[in-house]
């Protein structure tokens, strides 16, 4: 009877054991937090972005309540290696989004994939942000012959992603009197494709044109016919 009872005390004391440590099992996984980092460059020059302001807007459940709108969880700058890093805390997320704005870029958003940084506590991925470019186009009909002369053009590789951006779409000019400029942006850094037609007294002619849009700065496009 007495060895029965030690048995039993010896198993009570590892099970109360057992059961301490799952319970500080569970705080630690409750605890434990959501790193957010990752990498922005700049695919047309291949370079790393510095100064990019780097905003964490998360959803999530709090005392069993969905919040349904979006709170801004910090902000950051990324360095001189284009990084950037964020630590969250125990929160049980349902959605997050990182929001990218520079001087000079495109600014954007991009929503984590949640299985991914519930998976894995996080994430550390690579994130890109596209320089933007001025563009000046300056239509002129030069040698007007009549009231029939015709000309259109269209950018091939516009970026159309905002609304003060080039359009992909066809720009049209009809008769004698045309000298208009057209200003719009688009990704710097790389050529810009033209193609037009122009159509003058029974003569037709396709142009192609490649120019390169030097980053940050205005081009000047001279388009006549």
């Amino acid at each position: 009877m007495l060895m029965i009872m030690i048995t039993d005390l010896r198993k009570g004391r590892w099970l109360l054991m057992l059961a301490v440590f799952m319970t500080l099992l569970t705080a630690c996984k409750k605890e434990e937090q959501i790193v957010i980092s990752g990498r922005i460059a700049d695919p047309n020059m291949g370079i790393p972005v510095a100064g990019v302001r780097v905003e964490i807007w998360t959803q999530h459940i709090e005392s069993g309540i969905f919040v349904a709108n979006f709170t801004l969880d910090g902000s950051i700058l990324t360095g001189t290696d284009g990084r950037f890093s964020f630590s969250l805390g125990s929160k049980s997320y349902t959605d997050i989004k990182l929001i990218f704005s520079r001087e000079g870029y495109f600014g954007w958003e991009s929503p984590l994939n949640m299985e991914s940084v519930k998976k894995n506590h996080g994430i550390d991925a690579d994130f890109e942000m596209i320089p933007k470019a001025t563009i000046e186009i300056h239509v002129l009909n030069s040698e007007p012959f009549d009231n029939k002369d015709y000309f259109e053009f269209r950018i091939l590789n516009a970026f159309t992603t905002c609304e003060e951006c080039c359009k992909g779409e066809k720009y049209q000019f009809f008769g004698e009197p045309i000298d208009q400029v057209l200003t719009c942006i688009s990704a710097g850094h790389q050529d810009l494709i033209i193609q037009g037609l122009k159509r003058k007294n029974g003569e037709e002619i396709v142009i192609n044109q490649s120019i390169f849009l030097k980053e940050f700065e205005t081009t000047v496009i001279h388009l006549n016919y």
